[in-house]
């Protein structure tokens, strides 16, 4: 019997609420030392990778969250066997419970910020060329005028950088009195002003979705999408050597399934 993965809990009891994963088979915690590895039967083949499946994985995880610390592993993670998740867990349980221990009480929100970079750059440049010296063919040879160019589009996206993290940290000011890290991606297009995520002390989501209200009500020309609370997928440090839970690549699967595919401005449902 193959079995299939969620996550690492902090703690070593079975689950008393009744939950199902995959297949709508029933979840069950593997204990090892003072953690567990939370799993399920899977009977048949691998499930394809489709948006159903990856919901089903994350439900288990969000249901964990409300009971323990949990650490989820990546999508469609699945073992021979009990030993072998047993051995897996006896080489690397230090890098999960530092893991653990560093993320409890702490929940992942997930913020992107769309802000009219073309019309604003657009506007850049015609400020610019309204000041500067228009290259002309007398401006030497080929070679000088194309510097020349060369420099001026440099001024124009130079001033458009220095804009876009003037509002960056205009917002981020507000975000971090209330997170314990952050990780912010600035202008990954023109119009992605910003892709952050920000990790919470539990105790603090109130405080920080009140900080979120007051930004996005500050610019009506920017748009915002909010997202969590989410499991830590962002802040789960462990080593560059080989593991076998790519914690990573799980975060930027649900990025994408979750944080892209609605409307700025509302909490996930």
């Amino acid at each position: 019997m193959k079995i299939y993965v969620y996550g690492i809990i902090d703690s070593n009891k079975q689950v008393n609420e009744p939950v199902y994963g995959l297949e709508k088979a029933r979840v069950y915690n593997i204990p090892f030392r003072d953690v567990g590895v939370v799993a399920s039967d899977l009977a048949g083949p691998m499930p394809d990778v489709t948006e159903d499946s990856i919901l089903a994985h994350e439900d288990v995880v969000e249901s964990l969250m409300e009971n323990f610390t949990v650490l989820p592993v990546k999508f469609l993670t699945v073992f021979d066997g009990k030993e072998n998740i047993l051995s897996v867990m006896e080489n690397y349980y230090s890098d999960f419970k530092d893991n653990l221990n560093r993320l409890r009480n702490k929940v992942e929100f997930g913020i992107k910020v769309i802000w009219p970079g073309d019309k604003i750059k657009e506007h850049l440049i015609k400020t610019h060329k309204g000041g500067a010296q228009k290259v002309t063919a007398s401006d030497g040879s080929p070679k000088k005028r194309f510097m020349k160019e060369k420099f001026e589009k440099y001024k124009i996206d130079k001033k458009f950088r220095e804009k876009a993290s003037k509002c960056i940290n205009a917002m981020d000011v507000f975000f971090s009195k209330f997170a314990a890290q952050k990780k912010l991606e600035k202008l990954k297009t023109e119009n992605l002003l910003l892709s952050a995520v920000y990790l919470v002390e539990r105790d603090k989501q109130s405080d920080f979705r009140e900080a979120f209200e007051h930004i996005r009500t500050a610019r009506d020309d920017f748009r915002y999408l909010f997202s969590g609370p989410w499991p830590p997928y962002n802040f789960v440090i462990l080593p560059r050597k080989s593991h076998p839970f790519k914690i990573s690549e799980q975060a930027a699967m649900f990025d994408k399934v979750f944080h892209e595919r609605n409307l700025v401005g509302a909490d996930k449902t």
